[in-house]
């Protein structure tokens, strides 16, 4: 059901008080305003009380403007506006937080007098935290980002603007609208605007122009970025197991519109199990928050377990461009805020730009070092499948070798022993010898491998991961690696 629709239900049932989450109050408004002829009015710390329609300029002639700017003092004149009426109090919450209990007390104490001549108080912002004293008194709704029904309708009527203004312009077909309206998912309604129309040329759009726009927006929700490597498999050596289920899987029938990457999740949700839980909560919201999304959403995710630099996050980064779908880096510390009530809003808000911007299919991608933190319910999330990354087998080796010499244009030359090496010391070796103007063998001289400092833990892993977790190199469960390399070792 669409928020208008919810909206005229709560009136329909005489509901006095209400909260709105959204990503733009104003045009909520607008919306709103458009489908209910009772006198309508806003109020905001700036202008005070202003009129929506023309039901709300004839009872705002009886409103004190001027004392009115004052947060308390409009509630009093709220107090006596005429039934049947609504009051839109945008940013309610951050007024919720700066006066407090006063405020609280006010607005409280308007709600079974609205209830009985059916006016309506309505809290409206971008984020809001309702206290314990009105949680159970007022009905909350959340309005996602607009779909691509929206942004089409946007895109269109930009470009029938633009063909206006400039007759010779070509008008955009279909499969360029579309182009459009995949580029600004995400956005909310008034950015999609500000963005479409700055994109627009004489001879169409500018799609560099609108990507690199909407990336900018996006990353100013905190915790979001996108990533703009170019990385694809072909990039990777080895590995061929997890690329080609991953290939599959995005080529198959869901297809995805996102990639959600959570690089080393164990971190980023560090405090939120059973014995390691911090006093503010915060990690516990998010795990939480975390939990429903997927389940709600039947979120489709895999887990690349294995050691450092042994490729997870580098599959992880090159599975967007495989599939030519943004990759967001989810980065939960980011989210994190002095107040608890402040950062479960945040996820939430990166949570719903996730939904948006891949049109509520996104992929989950979380790599982690240690898969025995996280807690059960979370790893249950992730149906695709758990992948262990281990140490490149000799082939392997010799593939990353060859691949990064090429790029760093270093010539044929005897290499240092790499037993126990990872492609990303591999990959350092290599440039450090171009950096520096030396042999391979120099340049080994300032690597100490993963499996040299980290021995215990490189075997640890290895026996945890036996049976349990799928191989990332070739099919089926993983097995303890022979002499001579994987014991069930499939070559291309």
């Amino acid at each position: 059901m669409s928020l208008p629709s919810q909206f005229k239900s709560a009136r329909r049932a005489g509901v006095p008080l209400i909260a709105i989450t959204t990503p733009d109050p104003a045009a909520t408004v607008a919306t709103i305003a458009n489908c209910d002829l009772s006198p309508i009015l806003t109020w905001d710390v700036a202008n005070g009380f202003k009129a929506v329609n023309e039901a709300g300029k004839l009872v705002l002639g009886n409103i004190d403007v001027e004392q009115g700017l004052d947060p308390i003092s409009m509630l009093e004149q709220a107090s006596r506006l005429p039934d049947d009426s609504i009051l839109f109090v945008l940013n309610g919450g951050k007024i919720i937080e700066a006066i407090g209990l006063p405020w609280v007390q006010r607005v409280w104490n308007l709600r079974d007098s609205f209830k009985r001549n059916r006016r309506t108080l309505v809290l409206i912002g971008v984020s809001i935290k309702l206290p314990p004293e009105l949680e159970l008194d007022f009905v909350c709704f959340d309005e996602p980002l607009p779909g691509p029904d929206q942004l089409y309708e946007i895109a269109k009527q930009i470009d029938e603007a633009a063909v206006a203004s400039c007759p010779d312009r070509p008008r955009s077909d279909e499969a360029t609208l579309q182009r459009i309206v995949d580029a600004i998912s995400g956005l909310s309604a008034f950015q999609a605007e500000q963005v479409v129309a700055m994109a627009v040329r004489k001879d169409g759009f500018d799609f560099t122009t609108l990507w690199e726009l909407k990336r900018q927006l996006i990353e100013q929700t905190p915790g979001l970025s996108i990533w703009s490597g170019n990385e694809r498999f072909s990039d990777i050596c080895g590995l061929d197991n997890v690329k080609s289920y991953l290939l599959r899987k995005l080529n198959g029938k869901r297809r995805y519109g996102a990639i959600v990457f959570l690089d080393e999740i164990e971190k980023l949700l560090a405090g939120a199990t059973e014995g390691t839980a911090d006093s503010s909560g915060v990690s516990q919201g998010f795990l939480q928050a975390l939990l429903v999304y997927m389940q709600d959403n039947a979120v489709s995710g895999l887990i690349f377990l294995g050691h450092p630099g042994a490729g997870k996050s580098m599959v992880a980064k090159a599975a967007g461009n495989e599939a030519g779908i943004p990759t967001i880096a989810f980065d939960l510390n980011a989210m994190k805020a002095s107040l608890v009530g402040e950062s479960e809003s945040r996820i939430r808000s990166a949570l719903k730009v996730v939904t948006a911007v891949s049109t509520g299919r996104p992929l989950f991608i979380a790599t982690c070092n240690k898969i025995a933190v996280l807690p059960p319910e979370l790893r249950r999330r992730f149906t695709a499948g758990t992948f262990f990354f281990d140490l490149p087998d000799a082939n392997e080796r010799d593939a990353i070798w060859r691949h990064y010499m090429a790029k760093y244009e270093l010539p044929e030359q005897k290499r240092p022993n790499d037993n126990g090496w990872t492609g990303a010391e591999i990959k350092s070796c290599c440039e450090i010898a171009w950096e520096l103007d030396v042999s391979l063998e120099e340049a080994s001289r300032y690597i100490v491998p993963v499996s040299k400092a980290d021995p215990d833990g490189i075997e640890r892993l290895r026996k945890e991961a036996v049976g349990r977790y799928i191989s990332a190199s070739y099919p089926g469960p993983y097995q303890l690696p022979t002499e001579s390399g994987f014991s069930r070792k499939v070559l291309a």
